[in-house]
């Protein structure tokens, strides 16, 4: 996908990830949880300046959103030191994760899909416009009371591919209605990048949203703030997704794309640094500058994307990659007693003597070698887990297959010898090096050609 778009199909999730997570609120709910409302009484939660600058404040204290863009593990990101999670549409297990996370001590941005034209939804059609307005407002009604909700989204990149600015005045209508309806909680809308020229609309057209959210990754995260002044935006903001390079955003890098036009991924390790500096240098540093906090993306494992194992943060045993001890770092001040395995950069990983950038091309059922240097921070036993999977293919749920059988030899070695697939076509040598005691998990990827 322009990995936006990747996500424009990957977040038409209620129809989507977007980027980027799904609309279906695919969510590890944790046992016990109850159906009724609590009779907690809701949060007022509110923007305010004070001393110039912007705060979210939650009964008359403030909250730096530290937040997780979930489609699985959402109660974990408690345990890491976030404070809010973000869903992506209504389900039938919406209550069920609103009491999950009041139980875990979290907040909900609570999303409420907005479809799109990419959709075929025409914002002409009044009636239809009319029975979304009516199918929202019955949402905001039941939900609005819930102690663990913060902040309503509407809709997610809902603006992707778009031409007809009537979407604004329906999100417009969609926040004046919550206005009216809850005055507890504020309004904001996710845009799928920081374009001036869309902020501008919303200042123009939905004066009724409180907060921008925007989903970016590198190398766009360090130009939202600039984008946001240049556009004319007074108010506060949120980084609602960030993450590594998007699979569309590769030009840049052009030696991460290969001939056949597969792409290049960063170790689990390479990515950890990302997200840190990303954190440290674009997000919490602009926390006067109108940042009201973040969303890491993906806060779970994908099942969406032209690369399964690119953004998840979870594999799905849910063991966590290094990023998790990154963020833990970047919220709490303090890393993770027990820290993942290291695959340091992508010269950790060989095939046949070659690093991924190396253009890899084999003949059909030729015999291969591969080897990965990975160590453990804690001196920790390590585990080793290869697999070959053919380029864009997928589980039945849409994430990361089991795997080619027959090809390795022993795929718990840190080198091992194969057997290229006997079909031509494209290919990704994958390896997992887990600490199995303390469940976390480190990756590396080779992608390669059978010719």
């Amino acid at each position: 996908m322009k990995l936006k778009y990747l996500f424009t199909s990957f977040f038409i999730l209620a129809a989507v990830l977007n980027a980027s997570c799904s609309d279906n609120d695919n969510y590890t709910i944790p046992k016990g949880s109850f159906e009724e409302k609590p009779v907690v009484p809701p949060a007022k939660v509110e923007t305010s300046k004070v001393d110039g600058k912007w705060k979210l404040l939650v009964n008359g204290q403030e909250l730096y959103i530290k937040g997780a863009a979930c489609n699985n593990f959402y109660a974990e990101a408690k345990d890491f030191g976030a404070n809010v999670i973000r869903t992506y549409g209504v389900s039938d297990k919406s209550m069920t994760i609103l009491n999950s996370a009041q139980e875990k001590g979290l907040y909900v941005n609570f999303g409420l899909y907005i479809r799109r034209e990419t959709d075929g939804f025409d914002y002409n059609n009044s009636a239809a416009v009319k029975a979304q307005f009516d199918e929202i407002k019955a949402t905001v009604e039941r939900f609005k009371d819930h102690p663990a909700l913060l902040v309503w989204s509407i809709g997610n990149e809902a603006e992707a591919s778009y031409t007809n600015l009537k979407l604004w005045d329906a999100i417009n209508d969609i926040a004046k209605m919550i206005h009216e309806t809850d005055p507890n909680h504020p309004t904001t809308t996710t845009l799928a990048s920081s374009n001036v020229n869309h902020i501008k609309n919303i200042i123009e057209k939905a004066p009724h949203i409180d907060i921008l959210s925007v989903n970016t990754y590198a190398p766009n995260l360090p130009g939202v703030l600039g984008n946001l002044q240049s556009a004319g935006w007074t108010k506060p903001y949120m980084i609602t997704e960030f993450g590594p390079r998007g699979t569309w955003q590769m030009n840049p890098e052009p030696e991460r794309i290969l001939p056949w036009g597969g792409l290049v991924e960063q170790t689990s390790s390479e990515k950890e640094a990302v997200y840190l500096k990303a954190y440290q240098e674009n997000i919490a540093a602009n926390k006067d500058n109108g940042c009201l906090g973040s969303f890491v993306f993906l806060w779970g494992y994908q099942t969406h994307g032209e690369v399964l194992t690119w953004y998840g943060l979870f594999d799905k045993k849910g063991y966590t990659f290094p990023a998790v001890d990154a963020m833990q770092y970047a919220w709490t001040g303090s890393y993770p007693k027990n820290r993942a395995p290291v695959i340091a950069t992508r010269n950790d990983m060989l095939m046949n003597g070659k690093k991924a950038e190396d253009v890899i091309i084999v003949s059909p059922n030729s015999s291969n070698e591969a080897k990965v240097t990975a160590t453990d921070p804690d001196g920790d036993a390590l585990t080793y887990d290869w697999m070959i999977m053919k380029e864009k293919t997928a589980s039945s749920d849409g994430s990361l297959p089991d795997g080619i059988t027959g090809l390795i030899d022993d795929n718990t070695q840190k080198d091992i010898t194969f057997k290229a697939p006997s079909t031509v076509g494209n290919y990704r040598l994958i390896v997992f090096v887990r600490d199995v005691k303390n469940k976390k998990v480190a990756s590396a990827v080779i992608p390669f050609s059978v010719q």
